[in-house]
Protein backbone atom coordinates (compact mmCIF):
# COMPACT_ATOMS: atom_id res chain seq x y z
CA UNK A 1 0.00 0.00 0.00
CA UNK A 2 1.32 3.54 -0.97
CA UNK A 3 2.22 5.89 2.11
CA UNK A 4 1.29 9.35 1.27
CA UNK A 5 1.54 10.69 4.84
CA UNK A 6 3.12 8.20 6.92
CA UNK A 7 2.57 9.95 9.61
CA UNK A 8 5.61 8.35 11.45
CA UNK A 9 8.99 9.77 11.80
CA UNK A 10 11.45 6.91 10.56
CA UNK A 11 9.04 5.70 8.08
CA UNK A 12 9.08 9.42 6.37
CA UNK A 13 12.39 9.51 6.17
CA UNK A 14 12.85 6.24 4.59
CA UNK A 15 10.25 6.70 1.98
CA UNK A 16 12.02 9.91 1.25
CA UNK A 17 15.21 8.42 0.12
CA UNK A 18 13.38 4.69 -0.97
CA UNK A 19 10.00 5.65 -2.82
CA UNK A 20 10.15 2.62 -5.18
CA UNK A 21 9.91 -0.82 -3.50
CA UNK A 22 8.99 -1.64 -0.10
CA UNK A 23 6.34 0.94 0.96
CA UNK A 24 4.13 -1.02 -1.67
CA UNK A 25 4.60 -4.23 0.98
CA UNK A 26 3.19 -1.22 3.91
CA UNK A 27 0.06 -2.16 5.54
CA UNK A 28 -1.89 0.04 8.29
CA UNK A 29 -3.01 -2.29 11.42
CA UNK A 30 -4.11 -1.89 14.53
CA UNK A 31 -1.93 -2.91 17.59
CA UNK A 32 -3.98 -4.05 21.11
CA UNK A 33 -2.83 -3.01 24.56
CA UNK A 34 -1.01 -5.55 25.67
CA UNK A 35 0.00 -6.87 22.14
CA UNK A 36 3.48 -8.30 21.81
CA UNK A 37 5.29 -7.53 18.66
CA UNK A 38 8.49 -8.58 18.90
CA UNK A 39 9.86 -11.99 21.29
CA UNK A 40 12.95 -11.88 22.23
CA UNK A 41 15.30 -13.98 20.30
CA UNK A 42 12.51 -14.73 18.17
CA UNK A 43 12.57 -14.56 14.51
CA UNK A 44 11.23 -11.28 12.78
CA UNK A 45 8.20 -11.12 10.79
CA UNK A 46 6.65 -8.00 10.43
CA UNK A 47 8.40 -4.40 11.44
CA UNK A 48 6.07 -1.60 12.75
CA UNK A 49 6.11 1.88 12.76
CA UNK A 50 3.62 3.25 14.99
CA UNK A 51 1.13 5.87 14.23
CA UNK A 52 -0.47 6.94 17.14
CA UNK A 53 0.38 3.49 18.95
CA UNK A 54 2.93 3.67 21.98
CA UNK A 55 5.34 0.69 22.11
CA UNK A 56 7.52 -0.42 24.89
CA UNK A 57 11.01 -1.97 24.48
CA UNK A 58 12.11 -4.46 27.33
CA UNK A 59 15.25 -6.56 28.55
CA UNK A 60 15.48 -9.38 30.47
CA UNK A 61 17.63 -9.19 33.21
CA UNK A 62 17.99 -12.29 34.65
CA UNK A 63 16.42 -16.17 35.17
CA UNK A 64 12.54 -16.18 36.11
CA UNK A 65 11.30 -13.78 33.29
CA UNK A 66 12.12 -10.80 35.05
CA UNK A 67 12.49 -7.72 32.86
CA UNK A 68 13.76 -4.42 32.86
CA UNK A 69 11.54 -1.75 30.91
CA UNK A 70 14.60 0.37 28.57
CA UNK A 71 12.93 2.71 25.88
CA UNK A 72 9.40 3.94 24.12
CA UNK A 73 8.99 3.94 20.65
CA UNK A 74 5.58 6.05 19.28
CA UNK A 75 5.38 7.73 15.94
CA UNK A 76 8.74 9.02 16.18
CA UNK A 77 10.27 5.45 15.54
CA UNK A 78 10.46 1.82 14.67
CA UNK A 79 9.87 -1.47 16.18
CA UNK A 80 12.16 -4.39 14.85
CA UNK A 81 14.91 -2.59 13.40
CA UNK A 82 17.00 -6.15 12.88
CA UNK A 83 16.40 -6.55 9.50
CA UNK A 84 17.64 -3.75 8.56
CA UNK A 85 20.91 -4.69 10.11
CA UNK A 86 20.59 -8.65 8.47
CA UNK A 87 19.77 -9.93 11.64
CA UNK A 88 17.11 -11.90 12.18
CA UNK A 89 16.01 -11.18 15.86
CA UNK A 90 16.48 -9.14 18.71
CA UNK A 91 16.91 -9.57 22.54
CA UNK A 92 14.12 -7.00 23.69
CA UNK A 93 10.50 -7.81 23.85
CA UNK A 94 8.37 -5.09 22.91
CA UNK A 95 4.95 -4.44 23.85
CA UNK A 96 2.01 -2.21 22.97
CA UNK A 97 1.43 0.14 26.16
CA UNK A 98 -1.16 2.23 24.31
CA UNK A 99 -3.28 0.96 21.51
CA UNK A 100 -3.82 2.54 18.33
CA UNK A 101 -2.32 1.96 14.47
CA UNK A 102 0.95 1.40 12.80
CA UNK A 103 2.32 0.34 9.59
CA UNK A 104 3.58 -2.95 9.40
CA UNK A 105 6.42 -4.15 6.89
CA UNK A 106 7.13 -8.13 6.33
CA UNK A 107 10.73 -8.69 7.17
CA UNK A 108 11.12 -10.40 3.90
CA UNK A 109 10.49 -7.54 1.82
CA UNK A 110 13.75 -5.97 2.45
CA UNK A 111 14.60 -9.29 1.02
CA UNK A 112 12.74 -9.55 -2.24
CA UNK A 113 14.06 -6.48 -3.53
CA UNK A 114 16.87 -4.39 -3.70
CA UNK A 115 18.79 -4.34 -0.19
CA UNK A 116 19.11 -0.80 2.15
CA UNK A 117 21.28 1.10 0.34
CA UNK A 118 23.62 3.80 2.59
CA UNK A 119 20.99 6.34 2.42
CA UNK A 120 18.44 4.11 4.21
CA UNK A 121 20.91 2.30 6.43
CA UNK A 122 21.95 6.25 7.72
CA UNK A 123 18.74 6.76 8.49
CA UNK A 124 18.48 3.83 10.74
CA UNK A 125 21.53 4.17 12.45
CA UNK A 126 20.26 7.62 13.24
CA UNK A 127 17.39 5.84 15.08
CA UNK A 128 19.28 3.29 16.86
CA UNK A 129 21.55 6.49 17.88
CA UNK A 130 18.48 8.27 18.97
CA UNK A 131 17.17 4.69 21.06
CA UNK A 132 20.77 4.67 22.61
CA UNK A 133 20.14 8.14 24.24
CA UNK A 134 16.67 7.48 25.60
CA UNK A 135 17.85 4.52 27.13
CA UNK A 136 21.49 5.89 28.70
CA UNK A 137 19.31 9.11 30.01
CA UNK A 138 16.50 7.09 31.40
CA UNK A 139 18.71 5.02 33.46
CA UNK A 140 20.41 8.34 34.45
CA UNK A 141 17.07 9.72 35.78
CA UNK A 142 16.23 6.77 37.71
CA UNK A 143 19.23 7.68 39.80
CA UNK A 144 18.84 10.97 39.92
CA UNK A 145 15.50 12.27 39.85
CA UNK A 146 12.33 11.92 42.47
CA UNK A 147 9.63 10.28 41.28
CA UNK A 148 7.45 12.86 40.58
CA UNK A 149 9.98 13.90 38.22
CA UNK A 150 10.67 10.90 36.85
CA UNK A 151 6.95 10.33 36.59
CA UNK A 152 6.45 13.79 34.88
CA UNK A 153 9.16 13.00 32.32
CA UNK A 154 7.64 10.29 31.48
CA UNK A 155 4.54 11.16 30.47
CA UNK A 156 5.71 13.88 28.86
CA UNK A 157 7.88 11.75 26.75
CA UNK A 158 4.56 9.61 26.32
CA UNK A 159 2.63 12.29 25.30
CA UNK A 160 5.10 13.70 22.92
CA UNK A 161 5.31 10.07 20.94
CA UNK A 162 1.33 9.87 20.39
CA UNK A 163 -1.06 12.30 18.76
CA UNK A 164 -3.94 13.88 21.45
CA UNK A 165 -4.30 14.17 24.75
CA UNK A 166 -5.12 10.65 26.03
CA UNK A 167 -2.90 8.05 27.22
CA UNK A 168 -4.86 4.30 27.70
CA UNK A 169 -2.14 2.73 30.26
CA UNK A 170 -2.97 1.34 33.41
CA UNK A 171 -1.55 1.65 36.88
CA UNK A 172 0.61 -1.47 36.85
CA UNK A 173 2.01 -1.29 33.90
CA UNK A 174 2.92 2.41 34.61
CA UNK A 175 4.53 1.44 38.33
CA UNK A 176 6.77 -1.18 35.73
CA UNK A 177 7.77 1.15 34.08
CA UNK A 178 8.82 4.39 36.81
CA UNK A 179 10.43 1.01 39.18
CA UNK A 180 7.83 2.14 42.50
CA UNK A 181 5.48 0.44 43.76
CA UNK A 182 1.42 1.19 44.08
CA UNK A 183 1.02 3.60 46.73
CA UNK A 184 3.77 5.99 45.63
CA UNK A 185 2.63 6.27 42.44
CA UNK A 186 -0.66 6.68 43.51
CA UNK A 187 0.58 9.68 45.93
CA UNK A 188 3.41 11.25 42.20
CA UNK A 189 -0.05 10.60 40.44
CA UNK A 190 -2.83 12.22 42.63
CA UNK A 191 -0.35 15.13 43.21
CA UNK A 192 -0.24 16.09 39.23
CA UNK A 193 -4.22 15.65 38.94
CA UNK A 194 -4.35 17.87 41.73
CA UNK A 195 -2.18 20.50 40.65
CA UNK A 196 -4.65 20.55 37.13
CA UNK A 197 -1.85 19.03 35.06
CA UNK A 198 -3.53 15.35 33.89
CA UNK A 199 -6.74 14.14 35.09
CA UNK A 200 -7.18 10.51 36.39
CA UNK A 201 -9.92 8.57 35.14
CA UNK A 202 -10.05 4.25 34.58
CA UNK A 203 -6.69 3.65 33.73
CA UNK A 204 -6.93 6.96 31.71
CA UNK A 205 -4.77 9.75 31.94
CA UNK A 206 -5.92 13.08 29.84
CA UNK A 207 -3.20 15.73 29.74
CA UNK A 208 -4.70 18.97 30.78
CA UNK A 209 -1.20 21.34 31.03
CA UNK A 210 1.74 20.70 28.46
CA UNK A 211 3.40 23.33 29.71
CA UNK A 212 2.58 22.49 33.61
CA UNK A 213 3.82 18.99 32.79
CA UNK A 214 7.19 20.04 31.18
CA UNK A 215 8.00 22.91 34.25
CA UNK A 216 7.35 19.66 36.59
CA UNK A 217 9.50 17.18 34.88
CA UNK A 218 13.56 16.86 34.72
CA UNK A 219 15.66 17.87 32.30
CA UNK A 220 16.48 14.66 31.18
CA UNK A 221 14.07 14.61 28.09
CA UNK A 222 15.57 17.90 27.33
CA UNK A 223 18.76 16.89 26.99
CA UNK A 224 17.71 13.55 24.61
CA UNK A 225 15.90 16.30 22.15
CA UNK A 226 19.17 18.04 21.45
CA UNK A 227 21.09 15.27 21.17
CA UNK A 228 18.31 13.36 18.78
CA UNK A 229 16.40 15.89 17.34
CA UNK A 230 18.88 17.04 14.85
CA UNK A 231 19.53 13.54 13.56
CA UNK A 232 16.26 14.01 11.83
CA UNK A 233 16.47 17.16 10.31
CA UNK A 234 17.67 16.69 7.23
CA UNK A 235 15.55 13.31 6.36
CA UNK A 236 12.22 14.91 5.41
Amino acid sequence: MPVEQPTNRVLAALAHVDRRHWPSHLERVELRQGQTLLAPNAAIEFMYFPVDALVGLLHAVGPGGLEAPVALVGNDGLVGVAPFLGAPAERLRAEVLHPGCAWRLPAAALNSGPQPDESQMRVVLRYLQDLNAQMSQAALCRLQHSLYQRLSRWLQDAFDRVPGAVLHIEAATLGTWLGTEPGALARATSQLAAEGVVMLRNGRITLLDRAQLAQRSCGCLQQVKQQTDPLFSHTA
